[in-house]
């Protein structure tokens, strides 16, 4: 099996990942300065400083702010000495700030590239994989504004990625300190990218239900008040007239067409609550206030199943077919007894 590398014929351009044992970073190392440490010692450091600045980055709290709080954080940790992240849109790259350990410098101009073949950049997104560059003024596949206006000479740069999309790329050097750019630069550059990529996910994630709550609430608000308008706006019933006896004398077989429906109406409409125990009653209230079967168990001392049962028997004595049913029933009974009592 064979690896992938992008290589040129005289400065080679490195992609495949480092393989190292973790055990390296996990000694505790004495403190001492960057130029007496060993490259474990200055490993171990530089992993210790890229997660604390990738904790920074975890606690913003937008996808924006995450990829502006991200080349801040990793160039103070002085990991690297110069830290740019250039947002990537469709097959543009523009490029962004650069960033230091005492501030950043902005480009003068908002510069935009083609991601086109054979531009390393091209590459590094495509294969979704960092890339080392050694010798950048020699090599024909950078672009020739990093070298020119941003001084790059040596670099690493990685791919930022969130979903299946490439949003933003991290370029990342040395250019005072005398130290090369190695392979365990690179790879530090891509840990630290694949952490802001994760992190600018969970930013989304948290936008979008926050959202989704906003418009759940909206729309329940809405339908309270188109609820309580509709009742508020409810034409009140107009009562039968009162009819002298003798004035039905001459129509006797009316008399007890109309009268008889005009007074069974009420009674078969009670007669259904009228089937109902006290505590069926009691439920039938709970379940129109909005009260779930957990809430009704607790309001009663009663176990879900027996809840449950009372509900089943409610639903076949109102001949209802849903507790919306038996619910909407209930209420306008009440409201019809209320009526009638003023």
């Amino acid at each position: 099996m064979t690896t992938n590398v992008m290589t040129t014929k005289e400065h080679p351009i490195g992609t495949e990942l480092l393989t190292r044992s973790s055990s390296t970073c996990a000694t505790k190392l004495p403190q001492r300065s960057p130029a007496q440490r060993s490259p474990a010692e200055r490993l171990s450091a530089a992993l210790d400083a890229l997660l604390a600045s990738l904790e920074e980055v975890r606690s913003a709290a937008s996808p924006d702010a995450v990829l502006e709080r991200a080349p801040r954080a990793l160039a103070a940790s002085a990991v690297f000495e110069r830290v740019m992240l250039s947002p990537i849109s469709g097959s543009l790259w523009a490029l962004g700030a650069v960033h230091g350990p005492d501030g950043q410098h902005d480009a003068s101009a908002p510069v935009e590239i083609a991601l086109a073949s054979p531009l390393v950049e091209a590459e590094v997104v495509r294969r979704r994989l960092p890339a080392l560059v050694s010798d950048a003024r020699h090599e024909d596949r950078v672009a020739r504004y990093l070298v020119d206006h941003l001084q790059f000479d040596d670099y690493v740069v990685a791919p930022v990625t969130a979903g299946s999309a490439v949003i933003a790329l991290l370029h990342a050097d040395h250019p005072t300190s005398g130290l090369p750019l190695t392979t365990v630069h690179r790879d530090l550059l891509r840990m630290f990218a694949d952490g802001v990529g994760l992190s600018y996910e969970k930013a989304m994630l948290l936008e979008r239900i926050e959202r989704q709550r906003r418009c759940v609430l909206d729309t329940c608000e809405a339908a309270a008040l188109s609820v309580a308008r509709a009742e508020a706006s409810a034409p009140t019933p107009l009562r039968p007239p009162t009819l002298h006896p003798t004035s039905l004398l001459p129509k006797p077989i009316r008399i007890g067409s109309v009268s008889s429906a005009q007074s069974e109406a009420p009674s078969r409409r009670e007669s259904r609550l009228a089937t109902l125990t006290s505590r069926e009653r009691e439920v039938l209230a709970l379940l129109a206030s909005g009260a779930t079967n957990a809430q009704l168990a607790d309001r009663l001392t009663v176990a879900e199943s027996t809840v449950k049962s009372h509900v089943k028997h409610i639903l076949h004595k109102l001949s209802a077919s849903n507790r919306a049913a038996a619910i909407s029933y209930y209420l306008r009974e009440t409201r019809a007894v209320e009526r009638s009592r003023r």
